[in-house]
C-alpha cells in the first residue's frame, strides 16, 4: 500500500470528519485507526506544528478531542443508509463523502464495517448498482 502524503488542508479536513463521526481525536486513537501518518504530518508541517495545533485548526477545542462516548453503531449506520436510500438520495462514495462525511467515516471505522461497500451491503443494498449510477 502506498503511503499517503498529507497536506495541512487534508489533515484539518480529516480531523473535522473524524470529530463529526464522534471519534476521540487523541494521538493514540488516531494511530489505532490507522492515521499515524496524518498525525506525523501534523507535527512536520510548519503551519500546524503539533497534533494539538492541528485539532485547533480544525475548529475543535482540545478538551473536546478527548475520548467521548461512541455514538455510531453498526445498527445506526444501517438505519441512516436505509433512510437516505428511502429518500432516493445518491449513495455513491463521492456523494456521501461530500454530503454525509460523518456517515462515511463511521462506516469506514474498522469497529463497524471497515468500508463503504460493506456498510451498503449490510444495509441490503447492491454496491455495484449504487456505484454505477
Amino acid at each position: 500500500m502506498a503511503r499517503r502524503r498529507w497536506t495541512p488542508e487534508q489533515v484539518v479536513e480529516e480531523i473535522r470528519d473524524l470529530h463529526a463521526a464522534g471519534e476521540a481525536l487523541t494521538v493514540a486513537n488516531m494511530r489505532r485507526l490507522g492515521y499515524g501518518g496524518m498525525v506525523a504530518a501534523a507535527y512536520r508541517e510548519p503551519r500546524l506544528g503539533s497534533w494539538r495545533a492541528a485539532v485547533a485548526a480544525a475548529g475543535v477545542s482540545y478538551p473536546q478531542a478527548a475520548p467521548r462516548r461512541r455514538k455510531w453503531t453498526r445498527e445506526r449506520i444501517i438505519a441512516e443508509i436505509q433512510q437516505l436510500h428511502g429518500q432516493s438520495q445518491d449513495l455513491s462514495y463521492s456523494h456521501i463523502k461530500r454530503r454525509h462525511q460523518y456517515l462515511l467515516v463511521a462506516a469506514r471505522d474498522p469497529r463497524n464495517f471497515g468500508g463503504w461497500q460493506a456498510a451498503l451491503e449490510a444495509a441490503g443494498l447492491d454496491y455495484q448498482v449504487i456505484s454505477h449510477r
